[in-house]
């Protein structure tokens, strides 16, 4: 019986809508806060791989009208490129932002909103502390194959800069599989073993409640039945559409939580090197589950439920749960191994940028990691396996 906590609070944000004829949806979504001209945010490889046209076609009976496409977003969100979406946002008289993709294209969006919502030609003043001071313009992201784990919540990042705020959250989030098919096998891991850790570290976090279970624990069984199988086949569409609800899943949840060790050494880590935050979780996950074995971490039981299913919950002991639970998110990671093969770029990480990183994790853990805890396992996830 899971115990009721004395306090908790829980922000139940986006709106999600997930499955066929998604994209169709989306004009009354936009209807209900008065919206009709869209400002669409994607990328070349969007444009590239012909999604722009299967997202447009979504449109053709309706009486929305798409103010433009800015697909000029690369591979990370700046301000120079905010500031020119934010000038075609307002020559074409936009109401609404759409984005369509991942990872940047959502950061790119949301520091658009922050400049025309507010009126403003920069961000100092939120990066400085000031959240913002008003409701932004409706958001609404349509997600690609490809996901950061921050997408859909209420934090951006832009020119290496992390912003966190409420009023940052998309209103909606579109998940559909005419968008989320035929990405790269490595896209398609990265975006599972993200996601994988978000569920976990936010099932198992301190402080966890009732609500960020009844997430977490369907995105861990959804990445238990479909990630393995899944992620080499990007073609599979109930498998991309199943990784792709996790994933939506496991962010909702973990930025409802305290973040764990594994995402404050990727986060750390791959602001020092410049690494894709998937290819860095697919190391360092590992190594703290070595950890939370090693020093038998209490796991509690339902970790086990969400990932093997009842029939196996129910015949395990209940001291061999947590073990079990750990065993099985090794296997999972370890079953992406051809997906996502050792990083070689990080076996050639200094120890002074290791103690860097150590330091600012720990810093951010709010006293829950200490940077011993934090070194310890950075060494071992970087430690070239033999040959």
């Amino acid at each position: 019986m899971m115990p009721m906590p004395d306090y908790y609070e829980f922000l139940n944000y986006p709106k999600i809508v997930s499955g066929q004829f998604a994209l169709e949806n989306i004009p009354s979504e936009l209807d209900g806060y008065h919206a009709q001209k869209p400002l669409v945010i994607t990328s070349k490889s969007i444009v590239q791989r012909g999604l722009t046209k299967q997202f447009v076609k979504a449109f053709y009976d309706s009486t929305v009208v798409l103010g433009g496409i800015y697909d000029e977003v690369r591979d990370y969100a700046g301000i120079s490129q905010a500031r020119e979406a934010a000038q075609l946002y307002k020559a074409r008289g936009c109401d609404a932002l759409i984005a369509l993709g991942n990872g940047p294209v959502v950061d790119l969006a949301k520091a658009v909103n922050i400049l025309v919502s507010e009126n403003l030609d920069h961000l100092g003043p939120h990066f400085d502390g000031a959240a913002p001071a008003r409701p932004l313009k409706p958001l609404i992201v349509v997600p690609a194959c490809s996901f950061n784990g921050w997408e859909a919540t209420h934090a951006m990042t832009v020119d290496n800069r992390r912003l966190v705020a409420d009023a940052l959250y998309p209103a909606a989030v579109f998940i559909d599989e005419r968008i989320t098919i035929g990405c790269c096998p490595e896209c398609l891991a990265e975006t599972g073993i993200i996601a994988l850790a978000q569920a976990f570290e936010a099932m198992t976090a301190d402080g966890h409640n009732p609500m960020i279970d009844a997430l977490a624990h369907p995105a861990l069984n959804l990445l238990a039945q479909h990630l393995a199988n899944g992620a080499p086949r990007p073609s599979d569409s109930s498998a991309c559409m199943a990784l792709a609800n996790a994933a939506t899943m496991a962010a909702a949840a973990f930025c409802n939580a305290p973040p764990g060790m594994a995402h404050l050494l990727t986060e750390a880590l791959g602001r020092a090197t410049g690494i894709a935050p998937g290819k860095l979780m697919a190391i360092i996950l590992p190594a703290v589950i070595d950890m939370l074995q090693e020093q038998r971490t209490p796991i509690k039981d339902d970790v086990l439920l969400a990932l093997a299913g009842l029939e196996q919950f129910a015949t395990s002991a209940g001291p061999d749960r947590g073990r079990s639970s750990l065993r099985i998110m090794l296997t999972l990671v370890d079953s992406l191994k051809k997906t996502l093969p050792a990083l070689r770029e990080a076996f050639q990480i200094q120890r002074h940028l290791l103690d860097q990183v150590a330091h600012e994790a720990a810093g951010n853990s709010a006293g829950r990691f200490t940077v011993p805890q934090c070194l310890t396992v950075l060494t071992q996830a970087i430690q070239e396996p033999a040959s």
